[in-house]
């Protein structure tokens, strides 16, 4: 039939490729078009050479000229475009032949229509299981809800120009890769009062081929998340295509799944308890979905419907949690309403916070003196008693290890296997050389307070410039903690080892490797301490402070060995038989997350081990390459801007700490070396006030300053404490990943890391 110019259409067919795929669904469109229709190309980046047959084929040919994703190509051929309609085809689409007869009846027969899409067709050409479930998904959904739209597809989808240039086009700022950016386009035309048709009959075939990697890595990064953050912006969920009241409840119910299956892990739960609550909502789901599945069994027989009912229950889980962790990701960023940007300076928080600066001040007070008091007064039984036997051995020349000794050396009355590596062991003289005990006592009180009094000054100065209550909250905040109590009481050395490692950051802030490599080997005093926070040495600036370090630490296992006149590989061997006796359950770490039996259980040990080595060679990769990025370019920016993109020593320090915390052997007096971490999070509520940098700050508090003996009366308190800590730190690792921050000098020196407000 006839048509007036404004039935006339310019195809717009974005593309990174001149590939075989795009020459065929090039060669569809054209098919489709007439004589009057423009056919737009536009290569996203800098184009190859032109083949012969794109140069024949007489499209108007664009470029963006850098990979800027699909909205940026396609709005610049919409500007290009010479006709009132626009069709969106993507590169991978073949149109079928009445595709465009179809569009443009319908702009036809109502002037009022602004948009219109289409769907696959249920014969995807890749021929794999994976491939043909994720485009019958997509063929299913959209024939499932044909009609008014308030939404939109680019992949097949005409709009008039006019309307899309109104409106601005597609987000090209906020989508630069391929995502939602027809989405959003059309909830924005449909807020503008157009009309959306979904015409199902409208078909191209889609070549894509999919496989189980890229459909989780697809739809949950370019899909489900940026899609789940842009409804929840909304405040408004349209019930449409696959948020309909169906889709919903077969979201909702996969989450049980997973509930199910961590039946598992009661104790004494059988098939009796898994089974019902496996079957019961798979049942409802195949019900609720049993036309899909319908069709894959129509499309590709038992093998497919077998293979898809699978995957639909993974599709619908992994889009129901992309969505519950964006709706999770807002809530804690809700800003904290009008203390937002000046938390402690509003009267009444400060008030508040002045009480409970006393309250910790009484508290730390208390803390450090029942602990000093315990240590002067204890005749015998402490750590520091121990450490006293176990020095007098070593200056009489017999190691301290009863697979090391003679049967007349293990007789002597304190005799005792340490628990210490050998470079402890010449380190030790320095408390008891001349004084014995009381010289050690005294020494390790002046060192624990000097330590204390260091790292409390880091805590005044990281939340200095939020005011004089801040600063003393940040001081006070490491006092309070109550493990220092038992350790102050039982002479151990944690404080005193958190003192070298804080110093080790200050050097290192100051550029002096080499002393930091002491300070974070005499910190070695308790491996299970200072390895966590070596990470900083592995920089091309920092690594011979590491090799300095380890240098020390050699020399002085090889000066107590020579002293003992003890074998290497004997003192090897010897720690491999002793080391389980001194691994208790007890613990604060990640061990404690799991049932006794899998704790006993060999083979899922080793590999859990390995999954965590794994995990943690990861992180460290991505930290040591946070570390180790240079400035992008330094060409007229100013010093500000430059050490404004330096990575953040507290929050690194913190991460350090909390992952050596849950992965290694620790008790509480151990709980000192979270100070970072702590600090970390109240810096974070004083920089952004939200809700979640409130919650994380509030909840690692309590499990550091409520005293022991009231966390004890708790039955999961370790385990609890491990869960909160591992939280704490997946958030400030994200943090440190995705964002830098200043330091700030202080009057007599630096402080591990501090922000303007």
């Amino acid at each position: 039939m006839p048509q007036s110019s404004r039935d006339h259409f310019s195809l717009i067919m974005p593309t990174v490729d001149w590939g075989p795929t795009f020459a065929l669904c090039l060669e569809a469109a054209q098919a489709a078009l007439d004589g009057e229709d423009q056919l737009v190309v536009v290569f996203d980046g800098e184009p190859p050479p032109l083949p012969d047959w794109l140069q024949a084929s007489g499209a108007l040919l664009l470029k963006t000229g850098v990979r800027s994703g699909p909205a940026a190509a396609r709005n610049l051929g919409a500007c290009q475009a010479r006709h009132p309609i626009l069709l969106f085809v993507d590169a991978d689409v073949a149109l079928h032949p009445d595709a465009i007869e179809r569009i443009r009846e319908h702009f036809s027969a109502d002037p009022h229509l602004e948009a219109l899409f289409g769907s696959y067709d249920d014969s995807p050409v890749a021929p794999g299981l994976v491939s043909r479930f994720r485009n019958l998904l997509h063929h299913h959904t959209h024939t499932s809800h044909p009609g008014p739209a308030c939404t939109f597809w680019a992949g097949c989808g005409a709009v008039r120009r006019e309307s899309f240039l109104a409106l601005g086009g597609f987000d090209a700022e906020a989508y630069r890769q391929p995502c939602i950016e027809d989405i959003e386009f059309g909830l924005r035309l449909h807020d503008a009062g157009g009309r959306i048709l979904l015409d199902p009959a409208i078909e191209g075939t889609h070549h894509k081929r999919w496989t189980l990697g890229l459909m989780l890595r697809t739809d949950i990064r370019q899909r489900a998340i940026p899609w789940s953050r842009l409804l929840l912006s909304r405040r408004q969920i349209p019930s449409t295509l696959n948020l309909s009241a169906q889709s919903r409840i077969s979201a909702a119910l996969s989450l049980c799944v997973p509930f199910a299956l961590l039946t598992l892990a009661i104790p004494g739960a059988g098939p009796w308890l898994l089974l019902p609550a496996l079957a019961i909502p798979l049942l409802l789901l195949i019900v609720l979905n049993r036309s899909f599945l319908a069709l894959l069994r129509r499309q590709g027989g038992l093998p497919l419907m077998l293979t898809g009912a699978p995957l639909l229950v993974v599709y619908l889980l992994y889009s129901s949690l992309s969505f519950a962790m964006v709706l999770i990701q807002q809530w804690v960023n809700t800003p904290l309403g009008q203390l937002r940007g000046n938390l402690l300076r509003s009267p009444h928080a400060a008030k508040g916070l002045q009480i409970v600066l006393v309250l910790l001040g009484l508290l730390a007070l208390i803390n450090t003196i029942r602990g000093i008091a315990f240590n002067v007064q204890a005749v015998t039984g402490t750590d520091l008693h121990q450490r006293f036997a176990e020095w007098q051995l070593f200056r009489d020349q017999i190691y301290p290890h009863a697979r090391l000794a003679t049967p007349e050396q293990q007789e002597l009355s304190y005799f005792r296997t340490t628990v210490y590596l050998p470079p402890a062991l010449p380190l030790f003289g320095m408390l008891f050389a001349w004084g014995g005990i009381w010289q050690g006592k005294i020494t390790m009180v002046i060192a624990s307070l000097t330590a204390l009094y260091l790292i409390a000054r880091v805590g005044w100065t990281s939340l200095r410039p939020w005011g004089k209550n801040a600063a003393w909250l940040g001081a006070l905040s490491p006092l309070t903690i109550a493990g220092n109590a038992s350790c102050l009481a039982h002479g151990q050395f944690s404080i005193v080892c958190m003192g070298f490692i804080t110093l080790q950051w200050l050097q290192l802030q100051r550029q002096q490797p080499g002393w930091a490599g002491i300070s974070w080997a005499l910190a070695m005093l308790k491996p299970q301490i200072a390895a966590s926070f070596a990470l900083p040495f592995f920089t091309r600036r920092n690594v011979g402070g590491l090799f300095l370090g380890v240098a020390l630490l050699l020399g002085l296992t090889a000066a107590a060995l020579s002293h003992t006149q003890t074998s290497p590989v004997s003192l090897a061997l010897s720690w491999i038989q002793t080391l389980p006796v001194f691994i208790h359950h007890g613990n604060a770490n990640a061990l404690n997350l799991l049932p006794r039996e899998l704790r006993r259980n060999p083979v899922f040990i080793t590999a859990l081990i390995t999954t965590l080595l794994i995990a943690a060679t990861s992180i460290a990769a991505a930290l040591r390459h946070h570390l180790s990025r240079p400035p992008q370019d330094r060409t007229g920016q100013s010093a500000d801007s430059i050490n404004a993109r330096k990575p953040d020593p507290l929050i690194l320090a913190a991460i350090c700490g909390i992952f050596g915390m849950v992965a290694l052997h620790h008790r509480h007096y151990d709980n000192i070396m979270l100070y970072p971490a702590i600090l970390s999070c109240w810096r974070n509520t004083m920089l952004t006030p939200r809700l979640g940098d409130l919650s994380l700050a509030l909840l690692i508090s309590a499990t550091l300053w409520t005293p022991q003996f009231v966390l004890e009366r708790l039955p999961v308190h370790r385990e609890l404490q491990v869960v909160i800590w591992l939280i704490v730190g997946l958030a400030l690792t994200w943090r440190f990943l995705n964002t830098s921050r200043p330091g700030i000098q202080t009057s007599n020196g630096s402080a591990l890391a501090t922000h303007s407000p």
